[in-house]
């Protein structure tokens, strides 16, 4: 008999999902954490325009990141749902053929960034001021793309195997690793940014690795989910990569609006302004991260007691989630404000500059600390915004969640980063997101009101 994770099947409370999503949090903080391990050992040991081609290089990864998601998002939602259903073969069935296809997608990426490094670089816009430096660390990252979008697919996969402390244990082992790393290849043997990208890319790889085993092997534990002969069906992978839309274009959308962004940058105020980005972004991302986990934690929630009619509990995880979310939001506002001069100088080695006589503040760090305390009015309304798009993914809902996605990430970004910049200069750039959550949100409530009956959550 399989072995279904009993946490499903929990009393629904407010205690509960925060116990039940926590694992799932500290997993997608630390996995963003290996991104801001090389901007920190970047920026301290080589310099600011180190950091800025590391920036630069960034969006392509989260591109990778966004693959990974869509996979993992959309077909968790169905195999979830299939579990409540009680159709366990399909599921597992299913549930390979997702891991497949996403192993096969990356590793097209890699294969069209190894090909042709001189077109993405251009199209991410890098200069030939720091041109040499992304290349040097954009070439060892190809190599291990399908282990970089297949570890966060395979731990959202995880929870629904009721196992999200596993990958969060991982997750830690391949961080710890990754700092490690940088420490030893950058401080100590001195191999610049190529050794940051093996280090990156190597910690990426532990959960990926840890995820394969664990399902490879899972059979003989009398799991529910592990690997089977796959059988192709067209309509699981569209249903897949609608579910998980929403989610990708996210992720997608912080790829794209990053190189838009790094873009406008470059042309305003150079690589300082995009090093600054670089610093505002890492603190963007950690925020990001805390509500994504949470959102994919009670996701698989959500989809099992969906499949299996469960109203009543729906209502108790919609009603305490969205009390847990708006707590995250305020919380996480404060902190990066409380918090502002010490996330920056993990960043920086000097804050202060000694010219002609005069004791000043370096550029890179003005501009810095005023990105992450505008970009902080924007947590209020992301956290509700993130929220939304995973509950409908959850409920297989391609449309409102990818419209939730669509017009924070990019529609609403981008005609703030077009029209703001005119008027307010580069800080037209940091509140351009800040802008588009506080707009979006008011559509995601609309969806919960108008839907509260379709699915009962309310």
């Amino acid at each position: 008999m399989e072995k279904l994770d009993p946490s499903l099947e929990k009393e629904i409370s407010t205690s509960m999902l925060l116990k039940f999503s926590l694992p799932t949090v500290l997993t997608y903080v630390f996995m963003g954490t290996f991104g801001i391990v090389d901007g920190v050992f970047v920026s301290r040991i080589l310099g600011e325009y180190e950091l800025s081609a590391v920036s630069l290089v960034g969006p392509f990864i989260m591109f990778v990141l966004a693959i990974g998601t869509m996979f993992g998002a959309g077909g968790n939602a169905l195999v979830a749902k299939e579990i409540g259903e009680g159709n366990i073969q399909w599921a597992r069935q299913d549930f390979t053929l997702v891991i497949i296809m996403a192993f096969l997608a990356t590793a097209v990426l890699a294969i069209i960034g190894g090909l042709f490094p001189d077109l993405v670089l251009t199209i991410l816009g890098v200069d030939a001021d720091v041109y040499h430096l992304a290349l040097v660390y954009f070439m060892p990252l190809v190599a291990f793309l399908p282990f970089v979008g297949a570890g966060i697919m395979l731990q959202i996969f995880l929870i629904t195997e009721g196992k999200a402390h596993l990958g969060m244990i991982a997750t830690i082992i391949g961080g710890s690793l990754s700092i490690f790393l940088n420490w030893l290849l950058l401080h100590r043997l001195q191999w610049g940014l190529e050794g940051a990208a093996l280090s990156t890319s190597i910690g990426y790889s532990i959960p990926t690795i840890f995820g394969l085993i664990y399902f490879s092997t899972n059979r003989k534990r009398n799991g529910v989910l592990y690997f089977v002969k796959p059988r192709f069906k067209l309509y699981v992978l569209v249903r897949t990569c609608l579910n998980g839309m929403s989610e990708m274009v996210i992720m997608m959308a912080s790829a794209i609006t990053g190189t838009v962004m790094n873009n406008i940058l470059m042309d305003m105020d150079g690589p300082m302004a995009v090093a600054a980005a670089g610093i505002m972004m890492a603190m963007f991302g950690t925020a990001s991260s805390v509500f994504g986990g949470y959102a994919a934690g009670v996701s698989p929630l959500i989809s099992y007691n969906y499949g299996k009619g469960e109203t009543g509990r729906l209502k108790r995880i919609f009603g305490s989630s969205l009390w847990i979310v708006c707590f995250m939001s305020l919380g996480t506002m404060v902190f990066s404000w409380i918090f502002t001069d010490l996330f920056i100088g993990i960043f920086l080695r000097d804050v202060w500059v000694y010219i002609g006589g005069f004791i000043l503040l370096l550029p890179v760090y003005e501009m810095a600390f005023n990105s992450v305390r505008m970009i902080g009015f924007g947590y209020i309304f992301m956290g509700i915004n993130m929220f939304g798009s995973m509950l409908y993914t959850a409920f297989n809902n391609a449309r409102e969640s990818t419209i939730i996605s669509l017009l924070r990430g990019i529609v609403f970004f981008m005609i703030n980063l077009a029209l703001l910049p005119m008027i307010l200069g580069v800080n037209g750039v940091w509140v351009a997101m800040p802008f588009a959550d506080a707009l979006t949100a008011a559509f995601t409530v609309y969806f919960f009101i108008r839907f509260r009956k379709k699915y009962q959550y309310a």
